[in-house]
């Protein structure tokens, strides 16, 4: 199976079976996201702990790539620390924007699956679909609820 055909497997399979698809009826962070151009809203939920994201959840609706992204970000970022988990947010809304951007911080599995969104820098319009839970997590390790404003 080619690259492409294995990140469409992992974005359906994450978008029919979200991870952490529920809502913490008590967090210590909590943000918002909505794209109002497709309809895609997200409601990100955080604990942290001793400066670490014990745990991380979302609800939301809206198509399968804000789905699993969100679905994606939960796996990622969980028990990373609030400093890696801003870096490792920014650098994949680079990636997806196609800019430069670094992976480092990240094993292999966690690079593969941010890997996943890479095709979409070639479909700029649906680059928000994938970095709006991002964006949403930042805003709620900053206290914001955050609305992505797409401009056509």
């Amino acid at each position: 199976m080619s690259d492409i055909g294995i990140y469409q497997q992992t974005i359906l399979e994450h978008s029919k079976n979200p991870l952490s698809f529920k809502s913490l009826k008590t967090c210590t962070h909590q943000a918002n996201g909505n794209n109002p151009l497709c309809g895609d809203k997200v409601e990100i939920f955080t604990n942290i702990k001793n400066d670490i994201n014990d745990e991380i959840c979302f609800q939301g609706a809206g198509c399968a790539i804000s789905i699993a992204s969100a679905s994606i970000l939960t796996k990622v970022l969980n028990k990373k620390s609030v400093k890696d988990s801003k870096n490792i947010s920014e650098n994949f809304i680079k990636m997806v924007e196609n800019k430069e951007f670094n992976f480092d911080l990240l094993n292999n599995e966690e690079k593969t699956l941010l890997m996943t969104f890479s095709e979409l820098q070639k479909f700029p319009m649906r680059s928000k679909c994938a970095t709006m839970s991002w964006s949403t997590f930042n805003a709620a390790l900053n206290r914001d609820n955050y609305n992505t404003e797409v401009k056509v």
